[in-house]
């Protein structure tokens, strides 16, 4: 994409930090919304960053944004099921709280960005950077969380849907779900199945907004 860059790596830390703590908001609000007082008792229905970030999250966090590679994550919100009225519709949406967050922060800039773009509102080198990456990262966390491997979001989503069978042993995958990603990272594979999604997403706000408007986001990185 490009060398280092301080302004782009600052865009992205603020980018990061916002995107990680509306994603676990949402799955506490969610899970509020369920019944479950767990995250509420946790102070982790707020949007706080302080209380969505631990210290190695947050180190590495702060590593991937300078560094420009990486993984940055989030305290996980604990949840309990077994307040949900319906345990399977509950763990599901749920689940998607989080990826749903990022992807209405995107739509959100993707808005703001389109209403300037036909305005022809000149933006600051750093104001086009933020904005950039606000699309960026939140369109990048939403398609990663929703990979089909536990224990992302979409893991989740994933062993509910299968009859009963199929999701005891689809959860006995959970223990090695971190190797899994790292060996789908190291291997590249992971990056080509983002950047596939990713492809797609892009054409699809083509479709919608005009290819003028992908170029005017994306054209300068």
């Amino acid at each position: 994409m490009m060398g280092f860059n301080l302004e782009f790596s600052i865009a992205l830390l603020i980018t990061l930090v916002v995107g990680l703590s509306f994603h676990e908001f949402g799955h506490a609000a969610m899970a509020t919304k369920m019944g479950d007082p767990t995250p509420r008792l946790q102070g982790r229905l707020t949007l706080n960053p302080v209380k969505h970030l631990d210290p190695a999250g947050a180190f590495f966090l702060v590593f991937m944004a300078f560094a420009g590679f990486g993984f940055a994550w989030g305290k996980p919100v604990q949840t309990n099921p077994a307040y949900y009225s319906n345990y399977r519709q509950g763990t599901i949406l749920v689940a998607v709280a989080g990826p749903a967050m990022n992807l209405c922060l995107a739509m959100l800039a993707i808005a703001v960005g389109f209403v300037l773009y036909q305005g022809n509102v000149p933006l600051s080198s750093f104001g086009s950077t933020l904005l950039f990456a606000f699309i960026y990262v939140n369109l990048l966390l939403m398609i990663f969380n929703l990979l089909p491997i536990p224990p992302l979001d979409g893991g989740h989503v994933v062993e509910q849907v299968l009859p009963w069978d199929l999701r005891h042993k689809f959860r006995r995958i959970q223990a090695f779900g971190l190797l899994i990603i790292l060996a789908l990272w190291f291997t590249g594979i992971l990056g080509r199945i983002i950047g596939f999604i990713f492809s797609i997403l892009m054409f699809l706000i083509g479709l919608g907004f005009g290819q003028g408007y992908v170029e005017y986001l994306f054209g300068g990185f």
